[in-house]
């Protein structure tokens, strides 16, 4: 079945502060230059490790582009065990009802098969993405951590994007090999089950140097195009003072609880519009 709304687009990355929200701020803002509306758009972050405001989530507020920078699940201190502890629970009364279950069955009582359901925190994020997408063009999901983070309770990015219908785009460090590496990883994780993966951009990018951006691009894309023709390079982004400061500003906010529903980010600062000059380059 198609999804409901228009397109999605799932970003990953190749480890936690890899830059997801950068370059989903970056797409954004590409957008909107090539003629998209603000409410044509939709941005999420179904789940998350961070519940601080970012920059982000300011920009779809000042412009009018439907945002949830906070999604349903949220990996507070403690999320996994109250999971784990509530699933063992529910194994062993599962493990007592299938006993009772083939006990009736031997005794000519019919007995009905269970069909598998989602994990509730991959339910929750699925349902945040069907209703934020609704009239939607476009809507970017904005991944956690590196590909499996969130596995432990059948909600990493790759469960995310395999339910959402989304392909992937991979945020990687850059470099040449260890980039490279780094990306393979990422990817072999989507592919295996079956996501589509449309290539790459290699964040913080040296501006010159023996790993300058005009090198790295050149054997980036050699490889792509060598190795893995149907993927390409989406861009390098250099590094930036504009952005260094603001990731230096966006420290990760650890909760002990999901915090409360629809918290506003915040105005834009002005090195938030100095940040947001320098992606829409």
């Amino acid at each position: 079945t198609k999804p409901m709304g228009g397109a999605r687009l799932l970003i990953a990355g190749d480890r936690s502060h890899a830059g997801k929200s950068t370059i989903s701020l970056g797409l954004l803002c590409s957008l909107l230059d090539a003629g998209y509306k603000p409410s044509e758009l939709a941005y999420i972050k179904p789940a998350t490790q961070c519940v601080s405001s970012t920059l982000t989530a300011r920009f779809c507020e000042e412009h009018g582009i439907a945002c949830e920078h906070i999604g349903p699940v949220v990996f507070y201190r403690g999320f996994t065990r109250e999971f784990l502890d509530h699933e063992i629970d529910a194994a062993e009364q599962s493990a007592d009802e299938s006993s009772a279950r083939s006990e009736a069955h031997e005794e000519g009582v019919s007995s009905h098969h269970r069909t598998p359901t989602r994990p509730l925190p991959l339910t929750k994020c699925v349902a945040a993405v069907e209703r934020i997408s609704e009239g939607k063009r476009l809507t970017i999901i904005d991944g956690v951590g590196y590909p499996s983070v969130g596995s432990i309770v059948g909600c990493s990015s790759a469960d995310v994007a395999l339910a959402c219908r989304a392909p992937v785009l991979i945020v990687s460090k850059s470099g040449i090999g260890d980039a490279i590496d780094s990306f393979n990883l990422c990817a072999r994780y989507f592919e295996m089950q079956h996501i589509p993966v449309l290539g790459c951009i290699f964040n913080k990018a040296a501006k010159s140097g023996y790993y300058g951006l005009p090198t790295c691009r050149h054997y980036l894309r050699a490889y792509m195009t060598k190795f893995r023709p149907r993927q390409r390079v989406y861009g390098l982004l250099p590094q930036h003072e504009a952005l260094a400061a603001l990731s230096v500003d966006e420290t990760c906010g650890i909760s002990y609880s999901h915090p409360e529903a629809g918290l506003h980010a915040g105005p834009l600062s002005q090195p938030d519009r100095q940040g947001t000059e320098v992606l829409s380059r």
